[in-house]
């Protein structure tokens, strides 16, 4: 397995800030993707060859970082939660011995530090308004920890405390040295790359990856570009940038037309409770924008495998919508409307992406309960037809949501393997069509986060940063193997498996991971 972009900081998708140890030792960066416990994490590397030397997990989000001015020692701090839940923590990394000790506070945030010299280290507080007295706005308080310089190193849990705070005016909290001019995310690594004569570019979760039939794989990254085209061997060929009034983000979904030649992509505009998306027909020889069209809701993707596809109105809002869904347009690959069908309410509990599927499949809800039971249903030019509920007859009662999936055909007949998501956990299944007879059905480890298959083979990626191959008659496992490459793991967020038995995996870290056909089958 091998990783796109092929650059130095693999781990680094788009960090803030980078800091470089005082003996020029150690260069540490906040990493995208998450631990084994599933809590960010920061990279640490030797700046000597910038290797990666630890991958340290900590519990929340990372609000400040210093190095120590003499010694290899690291201060991390981390806020989380709003004014009821508030929580933090202050930690302390010692990159030769990689020993990480917390120091966790509650009803606080560590929002910032510093270190003011060899002996003392000022920790900020973020106090949140749990009395609405100071119209929800936080307050600040700060704690200077002294001890002697030599005793830093070899701190245990419990020798410092954090209790003993001291209210700061907004106007004297310290948040570090100010920007320079122009300075933009992951400038700081861009710079410490070329002091080492590499190249090293931002990089955002790569939500969507479609593998083209010619051998170039396809990714929508969270941020920083709506559509790219890569190489096999790894070369960038072109990309589409973001439009200047995309909210937040792109829309992270890609529809590739049947012949390989164009892609809609979506654009997600507007205000949180008022999204729109906007759909931009692209080129895929060159990355032109050949067209746009304009929906006025935010739309989830799905297609037939003969060209049709469809934008469903996802209700992503927030506050929740007041108003009535809107009823789902059907293109052909060009983007002329065929018609409009009526799915009803949506939200992200009816995802039920099915790939290379010939018919389009929805998860619809059954009556006006706050939660209804969901069923899959086709939508034809004869409207909406339910096929057969999601719930099956062993599934464990309470709340089910649906999942990410793949059309299958072979000696057992048509069928679609989806996930699904129920009280006790996760399980992946395949349903005959057009009745949902259960095949098989399996309880799995970890969340299914993109499935697909190719070869003869399914293939799913896991919350647990696995790649499953399993056999599509049974449902078995037959090889498991980690989303790593050369000591870097990486968390996975979507997959393509290529005609030619490629495997290709959209990472959190903003890479692509190429697993190539003989390896994807080898050993089976």
């Amino acid at each position: 397995m091998r990783a796109i972009p092929d650059q130095p900081f693999l781990e680094a998708g788009r960090p803030y800030w980078a800091a470089v140890s005082a003996d020029g030792l150690w260069l540490a960066t906040p990493a995208s993707g998450t631990g084994p416990g599933g809590g960010p994490r920061v990279a640490v590397y030797r700046k000597s060859d910038l290797s990666l030397w630890d991958l340290v997990e900590i519990d929340h989000h990372v609000d400040a970082f210093a190095f120590h001015p003499v010694l290899p020692l690291f201060a991390i701090s981390t806020e989380w939660g709003e004014e009821w839940n508030r929580r933090g923590g202050l930690f302390l990394y010692e990159p030769q011995a990689r020993r990480l000790v917390s120091f966790p506070v509650t009803g606080v945030g560590v929002t910032a530090l510093r270190w003011l010299d060899e002996r003392r280290l000022q920790v900020i507080f973020s106090v949140p308004d749990v009395s609405y007295e100071r119209d929800g706005e936080d307050a600040f308080a700060q704690c200077v920890v002294e001890r002697p310089a030599d005793a830093w190193l070899g701190v245990e849990e419990g020798e410092i405390d954090l209790e003993a705070r001291k209210a700061l005016a907004n106007e004297d909290v310290d948040w570090g040295p100010p920007l320079e001019p122009g300075y933009r995310v992951g400038d700081r690594l861009v710079a410490l790359a070329a002091e080492a004569g590499r190249t090293w570019t931002p990089r955002t979760d790569v939500m969507a990856v479609e593998a083209l039939r010619d051998g170039r794989v396809l990714c929508c990254p969270l941020n920083s570009s709506l559509l790219e085209c890569w190489s096999s061997e790894g070369s960038l060929l072109w990309a589409v940038p973001e439009p200047e009034d995309a909210f937040q983000r792109s829309g992270c979904q890609v529809y590739v037309a049947p012949d390989d030649r164009t892609a809609w992509v979506t654009v997600i505009a507007g205000t949180s409770d008022d999204r729109k998306t906007l759909l931009r027909r692209v080129d895929l020889a060159d990355g032109t924008v050949l067209a746009e069209h304009r929906l006025d809701f935010p739309a989830r993707l799905a297609a037939r495998a003969d060209g049709a596809w469809a934008a469903r109105d996802s209700r992503d809002l927030f506050p929740p919508a007041r108003w009535p869904p809107s009823e789902t347009p059907v293109f052909t690959p060009t983007g002329r409307q065929l018609g409009t069908v009526a799915l009803g309410e949506c939200d992200k509990s009816f995802e039920f992406g099915i790939r290379r599927s010939p018919h389009l499949l929805f998860l619809q809800g059954d009556g006006d309960e706050p939660r209804p039971e969901k069923w899959v249903v086709e939508a034809s030019p004869r409207g909406v037809e339910p096929l057969f509920p999601l719930r099956w007859e062993e599934c464990p009662a309470g709340h089910i949501a649906g999942g990410p999936g793949v059309y299958v055909e072979d000696g057992r007949g048509p069928g679609i393997v989806h996930a699904a998501t129920t009280a006790e956990g996760p399980f992946l299944l395949r349903r005959a069509l057009p009745h949902g007879e259960v095949v098989w059905a399996h309880r799995m480890d970890a969340e299914i986060r993109a499935a697909d298959a190719g070869g003869g083979l399914l293939y799913a990626v896991t919350g647990a940063k696995e790649l499953l191959t399993l056999r599509p008659a049974d449902g078995e496992v037959v090889r498991r193997r980690p989303t790593a490459v050369s000591g870097h793991d990486f968390t996975p967020r979507s997959l393509s498996a290529a005609p030619g038995g490629d495997v290709f995996i959209g990472t959190a870290e903003g890479r692509i991971l190429v697993l190539e056909g003989q390896e994807a089958a080898y050993g089976l």
